[in-house]
């Protein structure tokens, strides 16, 4: 149960960001560019980082909130979690699959056009909210298995 628990977390956390992608993608065409349409983009590719943050969250939030570290602080550790996955994993699918899912080149303080720090602000908040996210996907992930009995398998 504890494995297909996660795994649900994991889908939900994806599927969460990649339309959280979406969105953001679009209010910043209406921002920067004034499209009106707000036609945001994302790759499905996208769902392996953000359904990961939904299983690295409780491996840094427990020791951390153990140890009464303040939200504020927590929220940092977040922001450097996730900068070192999307760095990560854009090294790995652009070197080793040859995808070009994101190119921050263009953008000021990048590092090899995988992250920028201009997205600080961005990661910051989404750290600050990522532990009542957590809570409140795994209570979810929870009660979607309580519907099913012990050793169900989808036909």
């Amino acid at each position: 149960m504890k494995y297909q628990r996660a795994f649900v977390r994991f889908v939900i956390f994806a599927l969460l960001g990649l339309s959280m992608e979406v969105l953001f993608t679009g209010i910043g065409g209406l921002i920067s560019h004034g499209n009106i349409s707000m036609n945001g983009h994302s790759s499905p590719w996208m769902m392996l980082d953000y359904g990961l943050l939904g299983i690295i969250t409780p491996w840094l939030k427990n020791p951390l909130k153990a140890k009464r570290v303040p939200l504020p602080l927590r929220a940092v550790v977040y922001m450097m979690g996730i900068f070192i996955v999307e760095y990560v994993s854009g090294i790995l699918f652009h070197k080793v699959l040859g995808l070009r899912i994101w190119d921050y080149s263009n953008l000021r303080w990048n590092l090899h056009g995988q992250i920028t720090l201009l997205y600080i602000p961005a990661w910051y908040s989404l750290g600050l909210g990522v532990e009542k996210l957590y809570e409140w996907i795994d209570k979810s992930a929870w009660a979607i298995l309580k519907k099913f009995p012990e050793g169900y398998t989808p036909e």
